[in-house]
């Protein structure tokens, strides 16, 4: 069951890879995957998470790990489960005017908060062709995707995006003042949908504490200390730095306005913890009320032509979302999974009741 293997091949960020850091493989071990999924329903149950929601909240956190993004799979779901037992009740709508809507997730658990939010967009759409619904006061979940992947699913563009403490900056600057912001969209083609998620920071913040928690190195020019100088120093780190220079720094900028002051929620240093982060989840109906109907074969003949497009190397051109995709089917397919060891036995300990190790 439990195999230890040192692993590996980290991408550089230039390779857009940070958040797969070798920080999380360089004391890996192979788990059964049905394993690793006993172990989070064991925790769910101490946690005493509502048994409907157990499957929801542990699947969702699965995701991420088999997509290879670790900092927000099982690491994540181990750090979070912390707070499980701090749900208040369901979430529900407070303010609503058409096509948008605000919900107080009433400290819900992440995944099943998000899940609220996520059908709550989708039957705005399905009303008005459009649903814009902003969350607050619920606990964190993991990657994006799943949320935007379900609108898509269910035939709309969808588009899902967060914010978070003032935990990023940019390129010169000294002071965090951004949230790490991140975003996914997804869209319907012909057969499965096309995915993005992603961070506008150039590695997540996952990746620092899960650094600081094994004392390994950070990768280079992802974080920057007090003085705006990278570090490759965990405990020197003092931001993450938003990827893509002035432009990256533009779309960080109008993520934090659509998580903030779009529903009134606090922004950049006002977000002050875990409930007062701003979450936003967006439902676009393509077919003008039934008059078009080609968005899907619209989209699935972009991705071909994409896929045939000359590269200078000769390998296929790496379309956004592709690899994660990858990932997740060949985890699947083989049924086990990469896990470090550090990670692992947080997550034996939170399997047996124990939520203090970290």
């Amino acid at each position: 069951m439990r195999e230890l293997r040192s692993e590996s091949g980290c991408r550089s960020i230039a390779e857009g890879g940070a958040e797969n850091c070798s920080i999380f493989l360089d004391r890996s071990m192979k788990v059964d995957l049905a394993h690793v999924r006993h172990l989070m329903v064991q925790t769910c149950r101490h946690a005493e998470v509502p048994k409907k929601s157990v499957d929801l909240v542990v699947d969702h956190f699965l995701v991420g790990e088999t997509q290879g993004k670790h900092s927000h799979g099982v690491a994540k779901f181990c750090f979070e489960s912390q707070f499980f037992h701090e749900r208040q009740g369901s979430p529900s709508t407070v303010r609503e005017h058409g096509a948008l809507a605000v919900v107080d997730a009433r400290r819900e658990i992440g995944p099943v908060s998000a899940d609220h939010a996520v059908r709550a967009a989708e039957s705005r759409a399905r009303r008005w062709g459009v649903g814009i619904v902003g969350m607050i006061n619920t606990q964190r979940y993991g990657v994006l995707s799943p949320w935007s992947e379900h609108l898509a699913r269910a035939g709309f563009l969808g588009v899902v995006m967060n914010t978070s403490r003032a935990d990023s900056t940019v390129a010169g600057a000294r002071t965090p003042f951004l949230g790490v912001n991140p975003i996914s969209y997804a869209v319907p083609t012909r057969g499965e949908p096309r995915v993005v998620d992603m961070s506008t920071t150039r590695s997540p913040m996952g990746v620092l504490w899960e650094a600081r928690r094994a004392g390994t190195a950070l990768p280079g020019e992802a974080f920057v200390d007090r003085d705006g100088e990278f570090t490759t120093d965990p405990h020197e780190a003092a931001s993450a730095m938003v990827f893509g220079g002035h432009r990256g720094f533009a779309l960080s900028l109008l993520i934090q306005i659509m998580t903030g002051s779009l529903f009134g929620f606090p922004m950049g240093g006002d977000v002050d913890s875990t409930w007062t982060t701003g979450y936003t989840f967006i439902a676009v109906d393509p077919s003008f009320g039934g008059v078009l109907d080609g968005f899907p074969d619209a989209n699935a003949e972009l991705v071909r032509s994409m896929e045939g497009v000359a590269t200078r190397d000769g390998l296929p051109l790496r379309i956004p979302g592709q690899e994660s995709r990858e990932r997740r089917r060949t985890a699947l397919s083989a049924g086990e999974l990469s896990v470090d060891d550090s990670v692992y036995r947080r997550l034996e300990a939170r399997a047996a009741g124990d939520f203090s190790r970290d």
